[in-house]
């Protein structure tokens, strides 16, 4: 099968596996209203009957550099996976797959940059998400979200890496004052502007009937999590992730936006 890459228009796996299940992965990425180039890259794979990943990054250090350091991450990362991946792997290896994964992407990122001055400091935003039967395996760095809905309820699973959640969480601003923050795009974390990334790791279990969203904060950052919980529980997988991206350009359109809807039900 074809990894699903940085295209306008929506890329799409449906299967279903031999216990019933079916698995439903669509992508959507679009430049916005705002933008001259499109900096956002998604992937994502089966990698069998049982397994599949997704992943977004949003690159970040000017045009040429941010375009450059998702393309680098998420390719790296994107065969990574697909290399070392194996059946049956133990729940530490999985983890280890996906750290090791992210933080070859670091390297690569990083050792671009070094290359030519007009790359220094460059990086990109990584979610990466890998379904194991009932089990999902979770990497995260940045401001680029992943979203779980169980029960229709929507959950913010990852913890922006951003000065404003830093603010947030020392109480200095409000989440009313956050939507609207002046420092609201600056990252406290990214994967390519140094040698080492410090990379969260999130596992959960009893994911059967459960949807997993995740997006660049070209969604968030215009787009309410009400506004999103009603899309994910009122529309088909088929047309979730046009949704969204209209939704995000309805609303400004201020950046681009990248969406990867992974359903294993």
């Amino acid at each position: 099968m074809q990894p699903a890459g940085n295209c306008v228009g929506i890329r799409y796996i449906q299967t279903q596996n031999e216990g019933g299940e079916n698995l439903y992965i669509f992508g959507k990425t679009d430049i916005g209203k705002m933008r001259s180039s499109n900096q956002d890259v998604y992937y994502f794979y089966q990698l069998n009957e049982q397994a599949a990943f997704g992943l977004v990054c949003d690159g970040m250090g000017g045009e040429n550099g941010g375009h450059i350091a998702s393309a680098i991450a998420s390719n790296v990362i994107y065969h990574s996976i697909i290399e070392h991946y194996q059946d049956d792997m133990s729940d530490d290896e999985y983890k280890n797959l996906l750290i090791s994964s992210v933080s070859s992407g670091n390297i690569a990122v990083y050792d671009k940059s070094l290359e030519n001055q007009h790359y220094m400091g460059m990086g990109t935003t990584v979610d990466l998400l890998l379904l194991v039967k009932d089990k999902a395996y979770i990497a995260h760095v940045g401001d680029s979200r992943v979203y779980m809905l169980r029960d229709k309820e929507l959950y913010q699973v990852t913890k922006d890496h951003s000065m404003v959640q830093t603010l947030l969480e020392q109480g200095k601003i409000t989440q009313d004052q956050a939507q609207h923050h002046p420092q609201k795009n600056m990252i406290t974390r990214a994967v390519g502007v140094s040698c080492f990334v410090d990379i969260d790791y999130i596992e959960i279990s009893n994911v059967l009937d459960t949807t997993f969203l995740l997006c660049s904060d070209g969604l968030t950052n215009t787009c309410t999590d009400e506004k999103i919980q009603d899309i994910l529980n009122q529309t088909s997988p088929e047309k979730v992730c046009d949704t969204l991206v209209t939704m995000a350009n309805d609303a400004g359109g201020m950046d681009n936006i990248t969406v990867v809807y992974m359903t294993n039900s």
